[in-house]
């Protein structure tokens, strides 16, 4: 049996339920390999069900190995799903709390019966949390490609174009490298737009010797990556050193707290001191990283209200920035892969791009 399906089945149990409804798509895919939308998943050691329509039939068959695809076009979701639980016996169904919305839960409980539903909360996002072989090795090059872009973007930004226009070009540059899609909407925020952490690139003009920051990160294998880096058209000024640097202090000291072991929450505090100590506080209001995975934003989060104790094979962003509203922001970001006796860096090849 898939050992993914296996470890979700021993916690069956525990919740109290003998099947679970998948309606999480990142959660389909972890479970199944089907890489597609529009699908469910209901699974129990009885039986494995993809439920999908005919658009998506034959891509299902060939990825979903082991799974039964069943095709919803005559008939709803809950209805199949009240079939299947009683073609396998299934008494107690699961659901995914978090993802199913109130008029599917009122759909199902009229269908297959309230008293048989049973709400669950993250027992495939805590799979998720720590990767195996195969997903580091997709992880792995998704960073790569992403870096590859980072180097080529850097290289591309002219002043004149249009963030819109830099923003184009590196989603199509990294596509020619066999990227899926981008990760998110790519950030490339000119001037003082960069002090808004999750600027939405238009079409600002980028100026002669002002600061680019950029936001990127790619898919691969269905797999994210997520990098940040400040681009300077120019020769930075004494004080966005003084800023660039105390940043990038932070996220070195936060790097290297990162380990098995440590409390996710130590590496936010690791990068928090520095910024707070250098008189920035104030300006670092985000958390320091997050998992990264079949989504961009995952268990773990890093930060000072996190109660992660990490683990060999999480993956993490570590990513302090500071904001200056109407000046500029600064923010660096790597991706970190928590090992046995340490961390790896897996967004490789940007050291040098200190300044």
């Amino acid at each position: 049996m898939n050992p993914r399906l296996k470890k979700l089945f021993d916690a069956f149990p525990k919740n109290r339920i003998d099947g679970l409804l998948v309606s999480s798509w990142p959660n389909v895919t972890y479970l199944s390999g089907f890489k597609g939308t529009e699908s469910w998943a209901f699974v129990s050691p009885k039986g494995l069900y993809l439920i999908t329509d005919s658009r998506y039939a034959e891509e299902a068959r060939e990825e979903a190995k082991g799974f039964h695809v069943v095709l919803r076009d005559k008939r709803g979701v809950a209805e199949i799903v009240k079939d299947l639980a009683g073609k396998g016996r299934v008494r107690r169904i699961g659901f995914e709390a978090g993802i199913v919305t109130y008029d599917f839960y009122r759909r199902l409980a009229k269908t297959a019966g309230a008293k048989r539903l049973t709400a669950t909360r993250g027992l495939v996002e805590e799979l998720r949390v720590v990767k195996d072989a195969f997903e580091t090795a997709q992880i792995r090059k998704s960073a790569e490609l992403a870096v590859r872009g980072y180097h080529y973007i850097r290289k591309a930004i002219r002043p004149g174009m249009s963030e819109r226009d830099a923003q184009g070009r590196l989603e199509y540059y990294t596509k020619t490298l066999g990227s899926e899609k981008p990760a998110f909407d790519l950030i490339i925020a000119s001037g003082a737009r960069s002090s808004m952490p999750h600027c939405r690139s238009d079409e600002t003009p980028i100026r002669k010797g002002g600061l680019v920051l950029v936001d990127m990160g790619v898919v691969y294998g269905g797999y994210h990556s997520d990098l940040t880096r400040p681009v300077f058209l120019g020769k930075m000024t004494s004080f966005q050193k003084k800023i660039h640097d105390l940043v990038w202090h932070a996220q070195r000291l936060g790097i290297e707290k990162a380990g098995p072991g440590v409390p996710a929450k130590e590496v936010d505090r690791v990068c928090r001191k520095v910024i707070e100590q250098g008189g920035h506080g104030d300006f670092f209001g985000h958390g320091t990283g997050h998992g990264v995975g079949l989504e961009i934003h995952e268990a773990p989060t890093v930060s000072s209200r996190s109660e992660t104790l990490l683990k060999p094979g999480m993956v993490i962003t570590v990513e302090p920035g500071i904001y200056l509203p109407g000046r500029f922001g600064i923010r660096i970001e790597d991706m970190v892969l928590i090992t046995e006796k340490g961390r790896e860096v897996l967004t490789k090849g940007l050291e040098r791009e200190r300044r």
